[in-house]
């Protein structure tokens, strides 16, 4: 029988592989590339959609070893420099000539040309690494570069968490940015200096097309709005943000906020001077509101008092008349000081919004609780009798069931969850049929949502 020239070669669909390439874990992408050219291209596109340059990869070779090897692997293969979609950067930074410096200040100029070549990155981050990230003793060409590459009209999200130093000024003048996210960071005092005093109630001028940037060059685009703003520990970043967005060029728009959220860490003066008046002035569109611990934990050392304070003014529910989902993590340390927990402040806001006789929009109310310890280091904590008091406290369930049963004010509420975050960062010893007598207890004092359908108790336990 003779024998064809060509083996029979099997094909399948591409829709079919892309499915099975995205369903793939990182390792397996690296296998599955292999397998033939029309394997290939989806797995190069996620092997290189995201791109991290950090010292806490777990990887067998150091930061900068890491940086000269993806330089040298972009500039060989060009076309790899049109898949990044996203670009993080994690690195400590060092002024003190007795201690190492850090690997982004070791491999700046690998760094630049990198930024150079990227072409469709949209979301970028930078972070401190093990210990702080100042942005001043990094060299001035990759300040200036990182500046540059942030600007872009493609970049539409940025994350900047615990960055020290770092100039804010520039973001008011970006013109495609959607999402920005601020934990811990902070301007310099000469960029401080040139706003203070910070008149933040002063009225935005009307833009013209004399001072407009936006008229500069038919190709322009037009502004887009930001949608998502997080910020946690940021008071000076965002206090400069809103004074410098009122100059007539600024093209950030902090206008059209839709989701927002405010962490209870380092919530000190500066945003307790801001925060009001940035609801009333920028937030009437915000539809999800998110209040919750922030991105980070403290050092229990630099807590003087053992516990982060708290400030009512986050729950300034009143200034925000689109609110349709607020979302509020409460960390189970607040429970034990009377003065410090959320939840009275929780439910003294909705009172005063129930007491205005005004409809609001509300259609979810959400109540995590966080069982995690401040110290991440530390035992897991046994969190059995908290959990039971918690639950059985009719003093708070019943007085939501009371404030949220007034139909003239929260006609829209649909849903009214409370989720107990039982992690494996505590213990408790009551069994699953506990768990459902406590929530059939604490069902019992919201008489009122449980006959509307409304109210909803969930545990969530860690898989043993």
């Amino acid at each position: 029988m003779p024998t064809p020239s060509h083996p029979f070669k099997f094909v399948l669909p591409q829709e079919l592989i892309d499915q099975i390439v995205d369903k793939a874990d990182f390792q397996s992408l690296k296998t599955l590339g292999l397998v033939s050219k029309q394997w290939c291209p989806r797995t190069r596109e996620l092997l290189f959609e995201d791109i991290k340059l950090s010292e806490k990869l777990v990887h067998p070779l150091d930061p900068t070893t890491r940086c000269t090897r993806l330089l040298e692997l972009l500039e060989a293969k060009g076309d790899l420099c049109k898949l990044p979609r996203a670009l993080l950067i994690q690195s400590s930074t060092y002024d003190d000539e007795e201690k190492d410096r850090g690997w982004l200040q070791v491999c700046s100029d690998d760094v630049i040309k990198i930024l150079r070549i990227l072409h469709n990155v949209s979301v970028v981050g930078l972070r401190q690494g093990e210990m702080g990230m100042n942005f001043s003793h990094l060299p001035s060409s990759l300040r200036a570069a990182l500046h540059s590459f942030i600007s872009r009209r493609n970049v539409i999200e940025l994350t900047l968490l615990g960055v020290d130093c770092i100039e804010m000024t520039p973001l008011v003048q970006h013109r495609s940015m959607r999402r920005l996210f601020l934990a811990f960071s902070r301007p310099p005092r000469a960029e401080l200096g040139a706003f203070f005093p910070l008149n933040v109630a002063r009225k935005r001028r009307p833009t013209t097309k004399a001072t407009s940037l936006s008229s500069c060059g038919d190709s322009a685009p037009s502004r887009k709005f930001l949608r998502t703003l997080d910020v946690s520990g940021a008071g000076y970043a965002l206090f400069l943000l809103v004074a410098a967005s009122q100059n007539p060029q600024a093209t950030l728009d902090f206008t059209q906020i839709k989701k927002l959220r405010v962490g209870t860490m380092g919530f000190g003066n500066t945003m307790t001077q801001l925060w009001p008046y940035f609801l009333q002035t920028f937030c009437q569109n915000v539809s999800h509101y998110t209040v919750a611990l922030g991105p980070a934990r403290p050092q229990p050392e630099d807590i003087p008092d053992g516990t982060p304070a708290f400030n009512p003014s986050i729950f300034s529910f009143g200034q925000l008349p689109s609110l349709k989902r607020l979302h509020v993590e409460v960390p189970q340390y607040y429970l034990r000081i009377p003065r410090l927990s959320l939840i009275p402040y929780l439910l003294e806001a909705l009172r005063a919004l129930s007491s205005s006789r005004k409809p609001v929009p509300l259609k979810i109310l959400d109540i995590g609780i966080d069982f995690e310890s401040l110290d991440v280091n530390s035992e897991p904590e046994d969190v059995t009798q908290t959990l039971t008091d918690l639950s059985k406290c009719q003093e708070i369930w019943g007085r939501l069931d009371e404030i949220l049963s007034n139909r003239q004010v929260f006609s829209q509420l649909t849903t009214v969850g409370v989720h107990m975050g039982l992690n494996r960062r505590c213990t408790f010893t009551q069994s699953a049929e506990e768990l459902d007598q406590l929530k059939n207890t604490l069902y019992s004092y919201m008489p009122n949502l449980i006959k509307q359908s409304k109210a909803k108790v969930v545990f969530r336990v860690p898989v043993q």
